[in-house]
Order: structure tokens, then C-alpha cells, then sequence
């Protein structure tokens, strides 16, 4: 009961808000009281519904204004843009929207001191600029499953910075300082891939909520600084792509995928990259590799091993880690990496280094947060291309998973 009291107490402080508000604005208001009640008993509604679905006073003044003026409402267009300029830092609003507002007071014969000229002006695509992709800031964590977790690359702390700079990478750490955001160089170390989380508006659909996805950005390393930042269009704007791996030969990307005809949740791609650095067409790896739920964290090492985490395979529960043969025209069987790798928790993000036998791998299996578990995979130096590289069980736990290519 005391909830809906506060509900109903809540409802009545917004309208009599909205109705003074509308008052100090100097608007056009109806002769008629009554159709005045349903004006603001409707921007109400509006509000309170757009509320309900998660979003922001912010993005609320800014949908609602924006929809109201393009439809020419410019008496309701203008309360929402006072709305939003008191929310607004330092009680102002950027110049595209100061622009629309001064244009729609003006339209209700309300003076402004500047006036608004831009009659003939694509209000359309003024909207549509002002809900472009924004970047993600760095003091933001993506807070999604399954998240940007890779080990911190070593030798790579120039690239870090840069990349730091241009608001692309985060750092994203636990208590033991063990990884940063995933970055793929090439054996010459003269570009880098990455992935970062961006935040999409469609530029149709005004009341559309922005979401997080997920893009690849590449970095030219030039004269030992890392320059042209640049993002690579793998898959269409409203679709992520992220854990990027690059061959060692630098002519494939393979990445991970939530972008139409992925058999799952999100699948693993490859493309080629040509020698004028431009990308074919990104292909599915089919489903002895994807499932109908999630295939992530693709790691390719040396010319064809692939090691992906899934939690679609029959395995040890969550995301378990895989190895795949994977050549330019053939996929073969997929293996689970075994109890000395996986675990019943999540299991992800492998990573191999050749010079001291040692293996780390994220895992969720201790307590809490996520974690980099250990594991030595042998005493000498060995090539990756064969499963006993990482896994000295006498037995394999093979996917059920075996389809025709």
C-alpha cells in the first residue's frame, strides 16, 4: 500500500511539474481547460511509460522532444527541450538541439534572443546525426556475461596508451591486475585489432532504445606509434563483432558474431584479409564449430588451431574451451580441452606461451569475479598443431557435435 501511495504521490508531483513548467515556457495553451488536462495528462503518460522501460529523464526529454517536433508539435516539442536544457550540463543544450528548440519556441510565437532561420532546413537528418554511434567512455565497464576478457599483451604498451587516448580501449581488471581488453597484432607488429563496446540508436524509430555492440576498430602501427584507428565494418551496425584473432600469416580475421544467419546466440566468423588491407566477406564457420548458443573468445595459433569457448557443445558445464582444425576451405571436429582446462563454470579466453610451457585460461571458477587460472601444458617447447600440445589426458572429450562439410 505504501508503495502505491509513493506512486500515486509521484504521478501527481510530475504533473503539477509538467503543468508549471509549461506555464514558465510562455507557450501557446488551449482557451479550454479541459483539452489543456489531456495535453499534460498525455505528456505525462508518455513519460511515465517511456520510464518503465528503462529509460533515462535524459533520453526521455529527447525522444519526446524530438518526436513532437517532427511530427510539427512545436508547443510540446519546445516543453520537452526545456525539459531536457535543465537537465542538461551547465543548463545548456548542444547546438543542434538548442537550434530545434529555438526554431519550434518561435514556431509558437514565442520571442528567443536569436532567431531561428533554418525553415528549409532537413530537420530529419539533424535528428538522425544526433543519434549516431557514441563510444563507450573508459570509465565504463561493460558489464554484459561475457564480457572484453583476454590476457594483458605484453611488449604492447604503446599501443595500449594510444588506443587509451582514442577512447577505444578500456582496462578491465580483477584483483590480481591479470588482463586488459583483447588486442590482436600481426606477426610484423605493424597493425592491431581490437574490439570495444559502442552504444547504437536506428536513426528510424525515435523511441528505440540505444544498445550496446560490440565493433572491431584496427590500429596501423607507423614509425612506432600506433595511428589510424580506424573501424572495420564486419558486420551490419545494429550487430556486434568482437574477439578478434588475427593468423599468423595476417591474411584471416576470425572473430565472434550476433549478426544474421549465426546458427546460435553469437557464432565464430573468418575473413580474408587482402593485401591492400581491405576484408572479404565474413563466413560462418559452420556448426561443427557454432551452436545454437554461444561461441566466443576465437583464438587461431599458428597456421590452423582454433581454440573457441562455447557453452553449446556437450561439455563440463558453461563455457568450456574447444580446439578446431581450420583450414581455408575445411572445418574439422571440435574437442573439448579436457578437466585439466575446463571446468563446471565458465571457461574462456585460452592463452598459450611457447617459451615456458605455461597456459593461462579465464575461468568464474573461484570466487566471485573472474580469474586467470593456470596450467602447464608440457616441459619442452612444442608446436600448437596437434591437441596433445595442451592436453596430456590419455582420453578426449570430443564434441557431440559432428556435421558434413
Amino acid at each position: 500500500m505504501k508503495n502505491f501511495i509513493t506512486h500515486k504521490a509521484a504521478i501527481v508531483c510530475i504533473s503539477t511539474f509538467f503543468c508549471y513548467s509549461l506555464s514558465a515556457q510562455n507557450t501557446v495553451a488551449s482557451n479550454a481547460s479541459k483539452t489543456t488536462t489531456v495535453e499534460v495528462k498525455k505528456r505525462v503518460d508518455n513519460y511515465k511509460k517511456l520510464k518503465s522501460l528503462g529509460y533515462t529523464d535524459k533520453e526521455i526529454y529527447e525522444d519526446l522532444g524530438n518526436a513532437n517536433f517532427l511530427v510539427k508539435k512545436y508547443e510540446t516539442a519546445a516543453f520537452w527541450y526545456k525539459k531536457l536544457k535543465d537537465v542538461s550540463k551547465d543548463k545548456m543544450l548542444n547546438k543542434s538541439y538548442q537550434e530545434r528548440y529555438q526554431f519550434a519556441l518561435k514556431k509558437v510565437g514565442v520571442s528567443t534572443t536569436k532567431d531561428a532561420h533554418n525553415t528549409n532546413k532537413d530537420w530529419m537528418a539533424a535528428v538522425a546525426n544526433d543519434y549516431k554511434t557514441t563510444k563507450q567512455k573508459n570509465n565504463t565497464t561493460y558489464t554484459g556475461k561475457y564480457g572484453e576478457y583476454s590476457f594483458n599483451p605484453k611488449g604492447n604498451s604503446s599501443l595500449e596508451t594510444v588506443t587509451q587516448q582514442n577512447n577505444y580501449l578500456e582496462e578491465i581488471t580483477d584483483k590480481h591486475n591479470a588482463y586488459k581488453t583483447p588486442v590482436a597484432v600481426t606477426a610484423d607488429g605493424k597493425t592491431a585489432y581490437f574490439s570495444k563496446g559502442v552504444y547504437v540508436k536506428p536513426a528510424t524509430g525515435i523511441f528505440s532504445k540505444k544498445e550496446l555492440v560490440h565493433k572491431i576498430y584496427r590500429a596501423e602501427n607507423v614509425n612506432g606509434q600506433w595511428k589510424n584507428v580506424k573501424e572495420i565494418a564486419l558486420a551490419p551496425k545494429n550487430y556486434s563483432a568482437m574477439h578478434p584473432t588475427v593468423s599468423a600469416d595476417g591474411k584471416r580475421l576470425f572473430f565472434a558474431s550476433n549478426m544474421p544467419g549465426t546458427f546460435g546466440k553469437f557464432d565464430i566468423y573468418v575473413a580474408s584479409i587482402k593485401a591492400n588491407g581491405d576484408f572479404g566477406v565474413a563466413k560462418n564457420l559452420g556448426q561443427k564449430v557454432n551452436t545454437e548458443k554461444n561461441d566466443l573468445y576465437p583464438k587461431i595459433v599458428n597456421g590452423n588451431s582454433l581454440f573457441f569457448a562455447s557453452n553449446g557443445h556437450k561439455g563440463y558445464g558453461g563455457l568450456d574451451i574447444y580446439m578446431v582444425e581450420v583450414g581455408q576451405r575445411k572445418v574439422g571436429i571440435a574437442a573439448n580441452l579436457g578437466s585439466r582446462i575446463n571446468s563446471d563454470k565458465d571457461d574462456f579466453s585460452l592463452d598459450l606461451q611457447s617459451k615456458n610451457g605455461m597456459g593461462y585460461v579465464m575461468s568464474n571458477r573461484g570466487q566471485g569475479n573472474v580469474e586467470r587460472v593456470a596450467f602447464t601444458y608440457t616441459n619442452k617447447n612444442r608446436d600448437f598443431n596437434s591437441l596433445e600440445a595442451v592436453n596430456d589426458e590419455s582420453s578426449i572429450n570430443y564434441s557431440t557435435s559432428v556435421f558434413e562439410d
